[in-house]
């Protein structure tokens, strides 16, 4: 576990096992749905379209990240999840149960707010208490599962303290507590780190990913951060117009995304205007820099139309030694942004178009090209993908 950061904060104690006992999820078939989204539509004002006919599956113990840019339909879809909207069409259903209609405090989640949502007023121990005397427990009950939550979030020395009497990141970690403490089944996140600064932020991924794998719970976060969600999901849904543009695992999105949208998206990609030469049993024949590629072709693929290459620019190599390899660009140094152990070239292929290459330098021996140097770059075949058309 790395120690947080803000000055630096003390490392959150999640290996008592005596503590994690007490928050397991509650008995599910293992692996079985927990989560049904089933054609929901939500449809603002007649003609707000904000999540359109979107169905998903979220198995019990997964950590899934509805990522996508301001509008896409990914705070809605959540917001639908926790009860505080209702959908227009479809169906909501928790480990089974269809709760499209119940209020939030009959549904078994809970939610952890973008802004903490904590009372000022209220010390740490009665913002995390306040869930559970609403639902009457016994005070020894309640005190026990409080000291337990802080236990587990690295908060039991500040009990006493107040919200203003914290950092962002304790302030962040009683919002966990107060959620959890209540030991639901599903834990709804929204934007959970985006008012921390970048390198508490960092740490928090790493407490946020080790405490989802303590706890046994589902996680569903909501971000626009592409690198929160490569580095805390076990699967990421990206959305586009309240619809899902592709999801799966992050290595998934980011090796093989599915269109020009979800590989500009997640991470930087070069996406280079291509001529189809041919298409059959599934393999495309491309011309790249006088040469022809064989790849595999994506559906709509037609011969004679154009289509898109796409190559991340860590994927991109210099060729010093007069190499010719099956893929290889002839381009320009435009710019050479330096990047501390890396250098980002901006270069310009012969047809005009501009690639990105990431030139690491403390695995490189050769000087960092100057502007107007002429390069030739080559790549794996294996690490390029095509898509039909050219709508970027």
């Amino acid at each position: 576990m790395l120690p947080l950061r803000e000055g630096r904060e003390p490392a959150t104690a999640l290996s008592n096992s005596s503590l994690l006992s007490s928050y397991q999820a509650p008995g599910h078939t293992d692996m079985s749905k927990i989560v049904e989204i089933d054609g929901v539509s939500k449809i603002y004002g007649g003609s707000v379209v904000a999540v359109d006919d979107l169905t998903l599956a979220i198995k019990e113990g997964e950590f899934v990240t509805l990522l996508g840019p301001s509008g896409c339909g990914k705070t809605t879809l959540l917001r639908m999840l926790a009860g505080f909207e209702s959908p227009d069409r479809g169906i909501i259903r928790l480990a089974g149960e269809d709760v499209t209609s119940r209020p939030p405090y009959r549904r078994d989640v809970n939610m952890v707010f973008q802004d903490y949502a904590l009372f000022p007023h209220l010390s740490v121990a009665k913002n995390v208490a306040f869930g559970l005397e609403r639902q009457r427990l016994d005070r020894t009950e309640i005190g026990r599962r409080v000291a337990d939550a802080l236990s587990l979030v690295g908060l039991a020395d500040k009990a006493e303290r107040r919200p203003h009497e914290l950092s962002g990141g304790q302030r962040q970690r009683v919002a966990l507590a107060r959620a959890i403490v209540r030991r639901p089944k599903v834990l709804l996140l929204d934007e959970p780190l985006s008012a921390l600064d970048a390198n508490l932020r960092e740490a928090m991924q790493v407490e946020l990913k080790h405490l989802h794998e303590k706890l046994g719970l589902t996680f569903v976060m909501v971000t626009h951060d592409q690198t929160e969600a490569l580095v805390m999901s076990d699967r990421i849904v990206l959305m586009k117009d309240g619809r899902i543009a592709q999801m799966g695992e992050p290595a998934e999105l980011y090796n093989r995304p599915a269109s020009p949208y979800v590989a500009s998206f997640i991470g930087t990609t070069n996406l280079l205007p291509v001529e189809v030469r041919s298409v059959a049993d599934g393999r495309a024949v491309v011309a790249l820099g006088g040469r022809n590629l064989e790849l595999p072709a994506p559906a709509g693929l037609v011969a004679g139309h154009a289509a898109l290459l796409g190559i991340r620019p860590e994927k991109l190599r210099l060729e010093t030694d007069g190499t010719v390899g099956a893929c290889q660009i002839s381009v320009a140094v435009e710019e050479g942004l330096f990047h501390g152990n890396a250098v980002r070239l901006r270069c310009l292929g012969e047809d005009g178009s501009v690639l990105l290459v990431d030139l690491q330098l403390s695995q490189s021996s050769i000087a960092v090209p100057a502007r107007g140097s002429r390069l030739q770059l080559s790549c794996d075949p294996t690490d390029l993908y095509l898509f039909a058309g050219d709508d970027r």
